[in-house]
């Protein structure tokens, strides 16, 4: 005998597996695709993937405890997370920099600029080592502050002003008690702003957002409304209201925070790109991706099927030739550094390596992993680079800095035999 199941009791049945298993419906709805056929085999440092031709893979600096005059004066061995912008015909590329591991006090960032993507000068100090006031203590959290620096941590590096063009670099001062202590939990200082000058000084440090309880005064830089500076304060007011920027903002700040867009779950490390019809695709640290139809004040996010990756971070970009790239390292660890490319930005269906080199740890630290990793590239409105190619910025092994050239439109195949002298080099 046939059982009748009515169309009511039907609904209800999906809305019950819903609740039960949320994670696995919510996952479908993604708006990427990977129907990669092609897994990277990390037993070598390449993955064993077909390489992408024309790659140039150049290291901007490289940690140096012994001799710091060959690396950035200081010494220090965590170097990390660098960001990328290409403006007034340069390129320029900020890291953060702990002396020996991550969340180890005391912080700071770097900046590096570029007039070609190959020779880079020497790395100054962008946003100094920061006392922590004695007694500081975090919610939840045991210890408390004494003769304690801060911790940089920051998702975003770099902003070019839509009305002005002006360059401001972006920074945030984390609170970490210890080692197992964390920057990005919501209870560190605030977010800082400073503009980089085309003659290449740099201008005031200001806090552009405080977390709660701090303000200005308990803090040692002026907010940035008490600047006399009209085109800063417009600037800083635009990166306010403007949810694609506070979006990369979200670890960080108050959870609370009235300027972050609205969304569930994990939001790690966002960045975007948008297609012809408006939509913004974002992706994210941990598998995870989502879509905004309302430009980027609301999101849903989901962990996606298909893709393979670990914790680092994913880069996403609008090619010069109108296609889709993403960068990551296809596995559980931090190698290969792999490129996936689409036509329609939706769609991701093939694997290609870009950086496939692990050289050996130099300098042991806390939280400290092998690969290149930590990927970024130039966002929306960041510059736009003459030769059309892709440029990206990424650590190996989380202590050497570098950058990478791929040709646009990206060579998988070569289209005539290589015959190439390389005695000459």
């Amino acid at each position: 005998m046939k059982s009748k199941i009515s169309f009511k009791a039907m609904i209800s049945v999906g809305l019950a597996l819903i609740l039960l298993a949320p994670e696995a419906l919510r996952g479908q709805e993604s708006p990427l695709k990977y129907e990669i056929d092609r897994v990277a085999n990390v037993d070598y440092s390449h993955g064993q993937l077909p390489s992408v031709m024309g790659v140039h893979n150049i290291q901007v600096m490289r940690a140096n405890r012994e001799h710091p005059e060959w690396a950035e004066g200081f010494g220090w061995t965590y170097n990390h997370a660098p960001m990328i912008a290409f403006w007034n015909e340069r390129f320029y590329v900020s890291y953060l920099s702990d002396p020996v591991g991550e969340h180890m006090a005391h912080g700071q960032t770097y900046l590096q600029r570029s007039s070609d993507g190959y020779h880079w000068s020497f790395p100054e100090v962008l946003f100094p080592i920061y006392r922590i006031p004695d007694g500081t203590t975090k919610e939840g959290k045991d210890g408390v502050a004494k003769d304690l620096d801060a911790v940089m941590h920051q998702r975003m590096g770099f902003y070019v002003s839509k009305n002005s063009g002006r360059l401001f670099a972006i920074g945030f001062y984390g609170i970490c008690l210890d080692k197992y202590d964390k920057p990005n939990d919501g209870q560190g200082i605030g977010r800082v702003v400073r503009e980089i000058k085309e003659d290449g000084s740099f201008g005031e440090i200001f806090f552009i957002r405080y977390n709660h309880g701090w303000n200005a005064k308990n803090t040692s830089f002026r907010f940035y409304k008490k600047s006399r500076d009209k085109g800063l304060v417009e600037a800083c007011e635009a990166m306010l209201s403007d949810p694609l920027v506070t979006f990369q903002w979200v670890e960080e700040a108050d959870r609370d925070d009235p300027v972050n867009p609205q969304f569930e779950g994990k939001a790690k490390a966002f960045c975007y790109y948008t297609l012809p019809d408006d939509r913004i695709i974002g992706m994210f640290k941990s598998r995870r991706t989502g879509l905004s139809l309302d430009g980027g004040k609301t999101w849903s996010i989901v962990e996606t099927p298909g893709l393979i990756t670990g914790s680092a971070k994913m880069w996403g970009e609008r090619t010069s030739d109108g296609r889709y790239a993403q960068v990551f390292n296809p596995a559980s660890n931090r190698w290969p550094m792999a490129i996936s490319i689409s036509q329609d930005g939706l769609l991701y269906d093939n694997l290609f390596l870009l950086h496939g080199d692990v050289t050996p740890m130099r300098y042991a630290g806390h939280y400290r992993s092998d690969g290149p990793q930590y990927l970024r590239g130039i966002l929306p409105g960041n510059g736009v680079v003459p030769d059309g190619n892709m440029w990206l910025s990424y650590s190996v092994n989380k202590e050497d800095i570098w950058v990478s050239r791929v040709t646009v439109p990206v060579l998988t195949e070569a289209s005539a035999s290589i015959n190439e002298d390389l005695s000459g080099y």
